[in-house]
């Protein structure tokens, strides 16, 4: 078996993590990103459309949001799954990783730490539709 390594491209200064508790942040981004599409369901339930092809984009679009729902929740499973086969004393930095997250608070869950108020993605926070 190959020797653990710590991975950290941008400096000894990073803490490195168990990459067990890295994958578990992970997998519950993903499970909760998965609950949050379910409650979309509630923008086509009881819509009411006139005509057929409204009534085909409508189960459509409730199809779609199923199908995001579903992959998001595996992709969590999947995830889980890893954690549970990574050696233990694997480690890596979390908080480099998730420098290339463009939603800061995300980031800092990813990462296990506070949001520190990075301003390295400024645009992309928050839109507007």
């Amino acid at each position: 078996m190959t020797e653990p390594k710590t991975i950290s491209p941008r400096g000894a200064n990073e803490r490195s993590q168990p990459l067990v508790e890295v994958l578990s942040r992970l997998a519950v981004e993903l499970r909760n990103a998965a609950k949050e599409t379910d409650r979309l369901h509630c923008l086509v339930d009881g819509v009411e459309w006139s005509n057929v092809e409204e009534k085909h984009e409508l189960i459509h679009s409730a199809q779609a949001i199923d199908a995001i729902e579903q992959t998001l929740s595996g992709l969590s499973d999947f995830v889980d799954a890893l954690a549970e086969l990574a050696p233990a004393d694997w480690e890596i930095c979390g908080r480099t990783a998730s420098r290339s997250v463009k939603l800061a608070e995300l980031a800092a869950r990813l990462s296990d730490s506070p949001d520190d108020g990075r301003t390295d993605h400024p645009a992309g926070e928050f839109e507007f539709f």
